[in-house]
C-alpha cells in the first residue's frame, strides 16, 4: 500500500473522531476496556493469557503507529524494534508459566471479590 493510499486510508478511519489520534484514543480506551472485561470473567488461565497479549499486540501497534509516528519508517528500523518481544516472550514464559504461583497467588487487591482466595 503506497503512502497516499495510507493517507487516505487514515482520513477515512478518522473521520467520525475528528482526527487518527482521537480514533486511536478510542481504540485504545475499548480495548483496555476488554483487558478488564477478560480478568474478570474469572476464564481459564490461558484463555485470559491469549486474550490479554492479543489485545496488547494491538494497542501496542496503535501506540507505535500513530503515537509514536514510527508508521512508514524504513523495514529495517521495524524488524530492530521487534526484537525486544522475544525477550517479554522470554520473560512471560520464565515468570509466568514456570512459576508455579505466577498468577495464582496474586496480592488481594488483584484478585476479583468472586474469585475464591489462593489455596483457600
Amino acid at each position: 500500500m503506497s503512502e497516499h493510499e495510507m493517507a487516505k486510508w487514515e482520513n477515512a478511519l478518522a473521520k467520525p473522531f475528528g482526527n487518527i489520534y482521537n480514533f486511536n484514543l478510542a481504540l485504545l480506551m475499548l480495548f483496555t476496556v476488554i483487558e478488564v472485561g477478560a480478568v474478570y470473567m474469572n476464564l481459564p488461565r490461558y484463555e485470559t493469557w491469549a486474550v490479554l497479549i492479543g489485545v496488547g499486540i494491538v494497542k501496542a501497534f496503535g501506540i507505535a503507529a500513530w503515537f509514536m509516528h514510527l508508521r512508514g519508517d524504513p523495514v529495517i528500523i521495524t524488524r530492530t524494534a521487534i526484537f525486544p518481544f522475544f525477550f517479554v516472550v522470554l520473560m512471560l514464559w520464565g515468570i509466568g508459566l514456570t512459576n508455579p504461583a505466577g498468577v495464582e497467588d496474586l496480592p488481594n487487591w488483584c484478585t476479583p471479590p468472586w474469585v475464591p482466595a489462593y489455596g483457600a
